[in-house]
């Protein structure tokens, strides 16, 4: 099961909003079970009206996120680590100052964020991470002394360039997986309409792919990030961080 991307452009624009027995409908979870993923801190409270509280796209796209992960055999607490849901507050609020502030400098750049359903709005103009494993490595090229504008922007222009080759090795290996190793009758199997088996697949063809670009660019990083600091000529931002990190 999938949403539909955020669409957003302003903040005068606000988020779709739904209650939680709409957000039940939506994500095929009970009310309760959502209620529950919010006191363990999986899930974002809503935006409070008088006594009803409204949900968003970003509350979709993280229920999905936990519901796959469930499908996969992980349990909640397992869950919790994999979102960053626990020891992170500090981390979010640091990303969450700096995601606000590209709003308003570099709107450009958060809108492109927020097309590849990284982050999104809620009804009162603030920002909402809706994918913080995304971000995360963003927040350790920060600590690194890359300002945070600049990484954010880097990540931006990363997922316009990655995007249609992604959805096109997402044809091509899951073709692969289809008709070179399954027989047909397993093959129909997997390939059916049934929520289980679609999102099971989903979710393993996808973690193959991030996986094989992981190691990847693991396998020619070090080499070329030291070559690229050799190149720079210093890299003003780096020693500027450097001295007011010192004091």
């Amino acid at each position: 099961m999938t949403s539909s991307p955020l669409t957003l452009t302003s903040p005068d624009r606000p988020a779709a909003r739904y209650t939680v027995e709409e957000l039940s409908r939506i994500v095929g979870m009970s009310p309760r079970n959502v209620r529950a993923h919010q006191s363990r801190k999986l899930l974002q409270p809503p935006v409070r009206r008088g006594r009803v509280g409204y949900y968003d796209d970003t509350h979709v796209r993280r229920l999905e996120h936990i519901v796959s992960l469930q499908r996969q055999g992980f349990n909640l607490v397992s869950i919790g680590a994999i979102l960053g849901a626990e020891g992170r507050d500090d981390d979010r609020a640091k990303l969450t100052a700096a995601l606000q502030r590209m709003i308003r400098e570099r709107p450009g750049v958060f809108h492109s964020l927020n097309r590849h359903g990284v982050v999104g709005w809620d009804e009162e103009g603030a920002v909402r991470i809706a994918r913080p494993g995304v971000l995360r490595p963003a927040l350790d090229l920060v600590r690194a002394g890359v300002p945070a504008a600049v990484t954010l922007q880097c990540l931006a222009r990363l997922l316009d360039r990655i995007d249609g080759t992604a959805a096109e090795l997402v044809r091509v290996v899951g073709s692969d997986i289809l008709s070179l190793g399954l027989p047909g009758h397993q093959r129909n199997a997997v390939a059916g309409i049934d929520d289980d088996s679609t999102g099971a697949f989903t979710q393993g063809l996808v973690e193959l792919l991030a996986s094989a670009f992981r190691a990847a660019a693991e396998n020619h990083g070090r080499e070329l990030a030291v070559e690229l600091l050799a190149s720079s000529c210093g890299a003003p931002w780096v020693e500027e961080s450097v001295v007011v990190e010192n004091g």
